[in-house]
């Protein structure tokens, strides 16, 4: 593992985190002495990942968009009442 001091990465804040996400970690250093590590993050570490091992997000199968029901809608239908029927129904 590679170490740059922070004035490095203070100056070139871009090109270390190019390295970094091209897989490489690195060290870096104050006045010569470790103080943190940047590394990769691995998707198997990713919150993403996480949620989806332990069962708690299902990820999307279709990446393409949503596809409209065919035919026109009906616009004489008033959202409100089919609103107030619904809830009318729960009570």
């Amino acid at each position: 593992m590679d170490s740059i001091p922070v004035r490095e990465l203070n100056q070139h804040t871009s090109a270390v985190l190019a390295r970094v996400a091209s897989g490489e970690s690195l060290e870096i250093t104050v006045s010569g002495r470790p103080a943190a590590r940047l590394v990769p993050i691995d998707d198997n570490t990713s919150l993403r990942a996480d949620l989806i091992r332990r069962g708690r997000l299902i990820p999307a199968t279709d990446r393409g968009p949503l596809v409209l029901p065919p035919g026109e809608p009906d616009l004489t239908i008033d959202s409100t009442e089919v609103i107030s029927d619904l809830r009318e129904e729960r009570l």
